[in-house]
C-alpha cells in the first residue's frame, strides 16, 4: 500500500525526492553493487544491503529492522584496526583495511559493540547507533535501482520476506495430501485478505461462545485501515463508530465482505490484545509445520504478511473445514444494528466472477504488492493463485487448476 512511502523510507517526501528515485532508469551490473544499500524504485524505494560476503541482498524494512540485519551480518573489528579507517573525508585511511572492509558492516567489539558501516562509495565509516541514523543513512546513501539489477542479484535464504522484484504469477492445485500441479509454489509473497483464514481460526481457538454478543464499534476500528493503507480504499462494510454489532455479524462481514475494521472489532473482543493476537497467529502457523508465513497483522493490509501458495493451500484446508467457516459463505446477508441508532448494514460478496468455477468456500485477497490473490476449495481439492498482475490471468490459472 502507499503509506509504506514513509514507513520505508520516506519516498514520497521532499526528504529523498521523485526526480533522484527516477534517476535509476538503467540497469547497474550487480559486481558493482556489492556492500551498497540500494532503493528499489519500481517498489517504492524499498531499501536493500548486499552483502559482501555472501553476495546476497538482505531487505532493510525500516531503521529497527536494518539495525537488526546490520548486527547480524556484521564482523568484528579491533579498536587499533578502526581508527584507521577515516569518519570524514579530511582524514587519511589504511588503504588495506579499506580494501579488504569495503561495504561491510563492522562490530567495534572493544568499545560495547559499536556499529559502522565502511561505504565502498567514499572509503568512509559511518557510525550506526540507533534506528534513526541508521533511517537517514539509508535514505542519504542509498542507491536508486529498478527490478531488473535486483533480480540480478540473488535473495538470501534467512529472511521470510517477499521478494519485491518477482514478476510472476504463482500457483499450487493440493489433492488431499498431493500437489497434483504448481508453479512458483514455493516462492514467499504477500496474502493480503487471504490473511483473515488464520484470523479466523485464531478467533475459532478463544473462548468465544455466545457469538450472539454484541460489541461497540469504535472510532479508531473504523480508522484502522487507515493507519496501513493510508487514503487508498479498503474493502469495508457501512459500519459506524457507536454500532452495537453482533459478533456472528462481524464474522460473516470479515469473511464474505473481507471488511477489515469488522477484523480488527473481532480480534478487539476476543480477549487478546493485538500484538498477542498477531503471534496467536504466528504459533497457529508454526504448530502447522509452516516454514515461510509470518503474520504482523490480522487483516491483511500490512504487506509484510507472507506466506507461499503450497503453505496457503494447507491453511486454506485446515480453514475450510471448519463448520463456522464453511457456513459463513453465503452471497449477502443483512446486519441489523441494536440500539440507539439501529439500522441494516449489507454485506455483499463481490466476487461473482468466481461463482464459474463452483467454489464451496473461498477467500480472495489484493494489495498492490500482493496482485491477485485467491484460495478456494472444491470437493477435496484447494486451489490458491497468488500475485496474478490481472484478473485474467488469475482466471485463465483457475480454469487450467479446475480442469485438472
Amino acid at each position: 500500500m502507499i503509506i509504506i512511502l514513509s514507513i520505508v523510507l520516506g519516498i514520497g517526501s521532499a526528504t529523498v525526492g521523485v526526480g533522484r528515485i527516477h534517476a535509476a532508469a538503467q540497469p547497474i551490473s550487480p559486481k558493482k553493487l556489492s556492500g551498497k544499500i540500494l532503493l528499489q524504485v519500481e517498489s517504492y524505494g524499498r531499501a536493500w544491503y548486499i552483502n559482501p560476503a555472501d553476495g546476497k541482498r538482505y531487505y532493510l524494512k525500516d531503521g529497527d529492522d536494518a539495525l537488526n540485519v546490520f548486527r547480524q551480518l556484521g564482523i568484528g573489528v579491533s579498536n587499533k584496526d578502526i581508527v584507521k579507517i577515516a569518519k570524514q573525508k579530511s582524514q587519511a585511511s589504511n588503504a588495506t583495511l579499506i580494501k579488504r572492509l569495503s561495504g561491510k558492516i563492522l562490530i567495534q567489539t572493544e568499545s560495547d559493540g559499536e556499529l559502522w558501516y565502511l561505504n565502498p562509495a567514499d572509503g568512509i565509516r559511518y557510525p550506526l547507533p540507533d534506528a534513526m541514523v541508521a533511517f537517514n543513512l539509508m535514505r542519504d546513501i542509498g542507491i536508486p535501482v529498478n527490478n531488473v539489477t535486483l533480480q540480478g542479484i540473488p535473495m538470501n535464504t534467512t529472511q521470510i520476506i517477499q521478494d519485491t522484484a518477482f514478476d510472476d504469477v504463482a500457483y499450487v492445485l493440493l489433492r488431499g495430501n498431493t500437489v497434483v500441479v504448481g508453479k512458483n509454489s514455493n516462492q514467499i509473497l504477500p496474502p493480503a485478505s487471504m490473511s483473515k483464514l488464520v484470523s479466523a481460526l485464531v478467533l475459532l481457538d478463544q473462548p468465544l461462545a455466545d457469538w450472539t454478543v454484541t460489541t461497540t464499534i469504535t472510532q479508531e476500528q473504523i480508522d484502522y485501515p487507515k493507519t496501513l493503507a493510508g487514503d487508498d480504499g479498503t474493502s469495508e462494510i457501512a459500519l459506524k463508530a457507536g454500532d452495537r454489532i453482533r459478533l456472528k455479524d462481524l464474522w460473516v462481514a470479515m469473511l464474505v465482505a473481507s471488511s477489515n475494521q469488522s477484523t480488527i472489532a473481532l480480534v478487539d473482543a476476543s480477549g487478546l490484545s493485538r500484538k498477542d493476537f498477531v503471534e496467536a497467529m504466528n504459533k497457529k502457523v508454526k504448530s502447522m509445520g509452516l516454514k515461510k508465513t509470518i503474520f504482523y497483522d490480522p487483516t491483511g493490509l500490512d504487506a509484510h504478511n507472507v506466506t507461499t501458495s503450497y503453505e496457503m493451500a494447507l491453511i486454506a484446508k485446515e480453514a475450510f473445514s471448519k463448520p463456522h467457516i464453511q457456513q459463513a459463505q453465503v452471497h449477502t446477508y443483512t446486519i441489523t444494528t441494536n440500539e440507539p441508532d439501529a439500522r441494516t448494514i449489507s454485506v455483499v460478496d463481490r466476487n461473482y466472477n468466481l461463482r464459474p468455477y463452483a467454489p464451496e468456500a473461498v477467500k480472495v485477497g489484493y494489495l498492490v504488492e500482493a496482485q491477485r490473490c485467491v484460495a478456494l476449495k472444491r470437493g477435496d481439492d484447494i486451489i490458491v493463485v497468488m500475485h496474478a498482475r490481472s484478473s485474467l490471468e488469475r482466471n485463465t490459472s483457475l480454469k487450467l487448476l479446475t480442469s485438472l
